[in-house]
């Protein structure tokens, strides 16, 4: 066998033997799922009642109905594994997982805000809530990448580009999509409910997302130097 082909069978690989580490890892502990039942309705008791809309709530919800959806662990992308990535590396590969996780926060089933859970001096607190337009966009891609159907979608991170992105490590190793997580603005919060979402049925590629945002990084660090 040639090296080229040993190296390709051994990526492979690779990366089959990762996905069932990487499933468990995104499993919640019981300790972050603890903490975000009891910091959901305190922080949604914090929201005046005029401010609801702009946390992703609409008229009629009813706080004490809301529910935890299943939670994402996020992961981002550090710079230097972005300015490192080669053709052919995996996506799971470069990702590096925080201590934050993201639960939705659901009304009737639809999903309206996002619950952050972090660790706080060692103990997992409930830290902020809000993010309507990733919540929504988060809806959309759970219900197109079904767990019933044996996809988790991982959610990441590349903060110095201010982007989130997610793969779906059970469909190939190599696909890595851009959240469009910000809508235009609109003047009635009711028809904020109704403004399309991506499907996400077509899944991006790693080469292109890095590419793109690989300038985007490497100015926002010249930036912040300056």
């Amino acid at each position: 066998m040639k090296t080229g082909k040993l190296l390709a069978v051994l990526m492979v690989g690779a990366w089959i033997l990762s996905v069932p580490c990487l499933m468990a890892e995104q499993n919640a502990p019981e300790a972050v799922q603890q903490a975000a039942v009891e910091g959901l309705q305190p922080f949604l008791n914090k929201i005046p009642t005029e401010s609801l809309e702009q946390y992703g709530f609409v008229h009629g919800d009813v706080r004490g109905m809301a529910s935890l959806g299943t939670p994402f662990l996020m992961y981002t992308i550090t710079p230097t594994a972005l300015q490192n990535y080669r053709t052919g590396m995996s996506v799971t590969s470069m990702v590096t997982p925080t201590t934050m996780w993201y639960f939705p926060v659901l009304m009737g089933g639809q999903t309206r805000a996002i619950l952050v859970v972090n660790q706080v001096d060692n103990q997992w607190q409930a830290v902020s809530l809000g993010y309507a337009g990733l919540a929504r966009e988060l809806g959309a891609l759970s219900r197109q990448w079904k767990a019933a159907q044996g996809y988790q979608p991982m959610l990441i991170v590349i903060f110095q580009a201010k982007q989130y992105l997610f793969t779906v490590p059970e469909k190939d190793a190599y696909n890595l999509t851009r959240l469009v997580a910000k809508k235009p603005a609109v003047t009635n919060p009711l028809q904020a409910t109704k403004l399309p979402v991506d499907d996400y049925a077509i899944l991006g590629t790693a080469d292109d997302v890095i590419t793109q945002l690989q300038p985007v990084v490497q100015n926002a660090l010249k930036g912040s130097n300056r």
